[in-house]
């Protein structure tokens, strides 16, 4: 399981490891009926913990230890600071997809914080030249500066007849996503409905002269795509969303992309993992799961191994490593 998908089940593991069910607790008490007999939250989450539990509490833990980390280095993360990647994400476009995809509110907040104290940490113990923030800038380029552009929900198969299948029975009244579910193929769905923002002279032309004339709600007629990898594929899209022009520079986003560089070099340096990696063995552990009692002394005590950093898309900053 990689870390992306982990962290969507952060939510449920919470309720799990609460023993909530109820509906304030961000689960329904039903999850979902089978011939009119209902699946219990409470089953659900049971299942869940047994069956991720072990992927899952060590992240959990690493998020603890990193917060403690940076409060430590006296450089804790912040309500304001918060509040702000959140101003950021909503102006990203795509926050509540990103709260749906994590599980939940919580499960998101829990993420963008451990990504904070990450980018504290990593101000901390590394400097940036403007030239390598203006590095970070350029890759995050399209977040900070686009044209009018428009955020498309795609339904996609190789088989034309599916697609027009899925566009008459949306003319119907069938939901877009319900669409979606029984019309694309497969690997097309299984996340949902993908999705993507699209603008005139973007790298997504296809899309964008698909959604050009619509309004948020409309649904395009069927059209060509293609997909790198896969050919080309029929399709319609929803037009979910929309954003104005956008021309941030450098400078009034300056501290923003240091929080990127710092995130990012928090992530490929060897020598941040192994500070991470003491701080783990240190750490005081309790579990009170009865199934996984003695995980905290696994996490505790790691078997070695080789660490082989990814290699960054960015130049790596300079200097300034933590004594």
């Amino acid at each position: 399981m990689n870390r992306t998908a982990a962290l969507i089940l952060i939510a449920a593991m919470v309720l799990a490891l609460a023993g909530c069910g109820r509906e304030q607790c961000g689960i329904p008490a039903t999850v979902a009926t089978v011939n009119g007999k209902p699946i219990s939250a409470a089953q659900y989450c049971q299942y869940l913990s047994m069956g991720s539990g072990r992927q899952i509490l060590p992240l959990l833990v690493d998020q603890q230890i990193l917060l403690d980390w940076a409060e430590k280095e006296k450089v804790p993360v912040t309500d304001e600071q918060i509040d702000k990647q959140i101003e950021y994400i909503k102006r990203d476009g795509n926050y509540e997809d990103r709260v749906v995809n994590s599980g939940g509110e919580e499960a998101f907040l829990s993420s963008v914080r451990e990504q904070q104290a990450r980018s504290n940490l990593g101000k901390r113990m590394y400097k940036f030249t403007d030239d390598e923030l203006m590095t970070v800038y350029n890759q995050f380029k399209p977040r900070f500066v686009h044209g009018p552009r428009k955020y498309v929900a795609v339904l996609l198969s190789a088989d034309p007849k599916k697609v027009e299948e899925a566009r008459k029975a949306i003319k119907k009244g069938m939901e877009f996503d319900a669409a979606l579910a029984k019309y694309a193929d497969r690997q097309f769905a299984l996340g949902g409905s993908p999705k993507a923002f699209v603008e005139k002279g973007g790298k997504l032309p296809a899309l964008w002269n698909a959604a050009e004339g619509l309004k948020v709600g409309d649904v395009s007629k069927p059209f060509v795509f293609d997909l790198p990898g896969y050919g080309k594929l029929h399709a319609i899209l929803k037009v979910v969303g929309t954003q104005p022009e956008l021309d941030l520079s450098f400078e009034k986003v300056k501290d923003e992309v240091r929080d990127l560089a710092a995130f990012q070099k928090t992530m490929t340096d060897p020598e941040f993992q192994k500070k991470l990696e003491a701080r783990r063995k240190k750490a005081d552990i309790k579990i009170d799961l009865p199934q996984y009692k003695y995980l905290g002394i696994q996490i505790n005590n790691p078997e070695p191994l080789t660490y082989q950093a990814p290699v960054p898309n960015v130049k790596p900053g300079a200097g300034g490593k933590s004594k």
